[in-house]
């Protein structure tokens, strides 16, 4: 919070000094009126500031749990493969502590190596932690099976295969529907970013060529294509892209 106030603090000073700077000395505004907007200037920039200060640990940590889960079959594999050897759960974190960062999930991994080596804590209650501060849901809730499992003495190996195929046939349903909404997507690119383009340009050029007179909205047909084709047309494809990126399940 301490950060959040002071970047907020220093971009809107330093927007507010420069449009008053500006406003006084090259669009010669009188104090007022150079006042009047750069006030408001530098304390939009600030609330800006502020946001994106305040949603960055969020977005984050969203993507982080995301990645998390999009192995989670993999991890659950790889933990159920060294139980089934025997391994006791204390080793297997430590396995999954070197190997992890293939996983994403290498963070985690030491953190709990760190609680049971400098913290002094047994593996339970080390797990417990992680769970309570790992960003992904899922992750979280095999932890806590697997301090369940080892608690009443139960098969960890038949667990971690039992969560490993709930956790394969739940990405496979996610890949299921992302293959869904990019058949919807590419549709709307299509319609809108390929057909509706090519017959307003045709539209527009005949406007174009026919002579003075032809105006659209009081502008003029030329100006029309030249803002659709360098403009708009690559602005939506740039839109189109960040939604298709937004949906794209991470690997």
């Amino acid at each position: 919070m301490g950060l959040i106030i002071l970047t907020s603090l220093i971009t809107g000073v330093a927007v507010f000094s420069l449009s008053l700077f500006i406003f006084l000395f090259f669009l010669s505004l009188q104090l007022t009126q150079a006042l009047t907007f750069s006030f408001p200037l530098g304390l939009l920039v600030a609330l800006t500031s502020a946001a994106t200060c305040y949603t960055y640990p969020l977005v984050s940590i969203s993507s982080r749990g995301r990645k998390i889960d999009a192995n989670l079959p993999l991890i659950a594999n790889f933990m159920s493969v060294l139980a089934s050897a025997g391994m006791p759960p204390e080793r297997i974190v430590r396995s999954l502590a070197n190997v992890g960062d293939e996983f994403n999930v290498g963070e985690e991994a030491r953190k709990i190596i760190a609680d049971i080596e400098l913290m002094g804590l047994d593996l339970k209650a080390a797990l417990r932690n992680a769970a309570l501060r790992s960003p992904s849901k899922r992750f979280a809730s095999m932890l806590d099976g697997v301090v369940t499992t080892t608690h009443m003495g139960g098969d960890l190996a038949s667990y971690l295969r039992d969560e490993a195929d709930k956790y394969k046939k739940a990405r496979v349903q996610t890949m299921k529907g992302f293959l869904e909404n990019l058949a919807t997507i590419a549709e709307v690119y299509i319609s809108l970013l390929i057909a509706l383009p090519l017959a307003l340009i045709v539209m527009l050029s005949v406007m174009s060529f026919v002579g003075a007179g032809a105006f659209i909205a009081g502008l003029d047909p030329q100006v029309l294509l030249t803002v659709l084709t360098f403009v708009i047309t690559p602005a939506s494809v740039g839109i189109l892209l960040l939604v298709v990126d937004s949906v794209t399940p991470p690997r």
